[in-house]
């Protein structure tokens, strides 16, 4: 082991909810690895992902570019690669580059991220349990200790033989939303500790970050699941790295794209503005999220509806504060929001809205015409696919 390189550990979709440093109370107890990496560091409070989906996430972090920055018209294959990442700036520092993921990843997020040139890629099969409803099945899956073991196994494997010559490394190991053997999102917390405790025996524990891509839904707003959203169990996601100076907890607003300089310098990153996407800017379920210290805006483009939350005060996001009246769906009648729901900061909200309207005016980008007639077209066939998948599909699980 090089007593310089460093691992960056992420899953997938995993939630802030789902670790005890932020306050799970079933998992309290059973991560002894991550509450000590957590004791001895740094942990963020307000770290927000650049998109709630696996590729957009990753685009961000690797590249340090917002999704809006990235010139990207809709969610489709790239055809040439991206340059100028976090593994070439840890090829200037000396590092080897190594990833490590579930194979699925070659497919399903690799073709839509292509930012990984400069890092060797290194696939395991089978590290994810197929769930949920990207994994349509028969039945309620049962968990098998055995194949999360041999998950654990497996990719330690991996980390031992990278870590054998001795180089200086980079290393970034992606897990899956579920480890193979378990059959729910944040039922496998435990099991992404053992492999955590197993990592710190090849890294020393101030060269340890744990992360994820996005978190998800998770039951609020009336959702499970994740991709379509960018309210706060969706982007905004745990982070805990190692003592910077003296700072136990930061818990002021941070943006997974400032790993490169947090992971290589030491340095937090600070900005008046973060942004989080669900969509580029061609797609019509687009929602942009900015948030400005205590502040987060919401523009839904399919709609074109706007949300302004203080998620300081009302983390569960639950009073819309965009407007000064409410409407009554009950009473069919519109009312001071004030007078319905105390709020101490009313006299803020003028100028913040104006702040983050113009923000969202500065970055935001529409469709030409023509490119709308091209999407509307595009949008056409993908139903007609997606029927004829879904119709194959179900054929199948007749058939088994």
């Amino acid at each position: 082991m090089n007593a310089d390189s460093v691992v960056l550990i992420t899953k997938d979709a995993m939630c802030r909810s789902y670790l005890p440093v932020y306050g799970n109370r079933y998992w309290a107890g059973k991560t002894p690895n991550i509450d000590e990496l957590a004791d001895k560091g740094t942990v963020f409070t307000a770290c927000y992902t650049a998109a709630p989906s696996t590729a957009m996430a990753f685009l961000g972090f690797c590249t340090g570019k917002f999704s809006f920055e990235m010139e990207m018209k809709n969610y489709t294959p790239l055809n040439e690669k991206i340059r100028n990442t976090i593994f070439d700036y840890a090829k200037e520092l000396g590092f080897e580059s190594h990833i490590i993921w579930d194979t699925r990843w070659m497919y399903l997020a690799k073709p839509y991220s292509e930012c990984y040139e400069s890092a060797t890629i290194h696939t395991i099969d089978n590290v994810g349990q197929p769930v949920g409803s990207q994994f349509p099945h028969n039945g309620v899956l049962e968990e098998d200790p055995d194949k999360t073991d041999t998950v654990i196994r497996n990719v330690i494997d991996t980390v031992e033989s990278l870590t054998a010559s001795g180089n200086k490394i980079f290393l970034w190991i992606h897990i899956p939303h579920v480890i193979n053997g378990r059959v729910s999102y944040g039922g496998d917390i435990d099991a992404l500790d053992r492999m955590i405790g197993e990592i710190r025996r090849y890294f020393k524990d101030d060269k340890i970050y744990i992360s994820s891509d996005h978190g998800n839904m998770n039951g609020e707003k009336g959702k499970i699941c994740y991709g379509f959203d960018v309210y706060e169990t969706a982007i905004r996601i745990p982070l805990i790295s190692p003592r910077i100076g003296d700072t136990a907890v930061w818990d002021k607003p941070f943006t997974s794209l400032d790993l490169r300089e947090l992971i290589f310098q030491s340095e937090i990153k600070k900005r008046d503005y973060i942004f989080a996407d669900s969509a580029y800017y061609q797609q019509p379920h687009r929602k942009l999220a900015i948030i400005h210290g205590r502040y987060k805006y919401i523009y839904n483009k399919q709609n074109d509806t706007e949300e302004l939350y203080d998620v300081e005060y009302d983390p569960g996001e639950s009073c819309n504060l965009i407007s000064d009246d409410f409407y009554d769906i009950d009473r069919r009648v519109k009312t001071p929001l004030r007078e319905l729901y105390f709020y101490p900061f009313w006299d803020e909200l003028p100028e913040i809205r104006k702040l983050m309207r113009e923000k969202k005016d500065e970055i935001w980008r529409s469709e030409t015409k023509i490119e709308a007639v091209k999407i509307r077209l595009r949008r056409f066939v993908g139903r007609i696919k997606r029927k004829m998948i879904i119709s194959r599909r179900k054929r199948k699980l007749k058939r088994t």
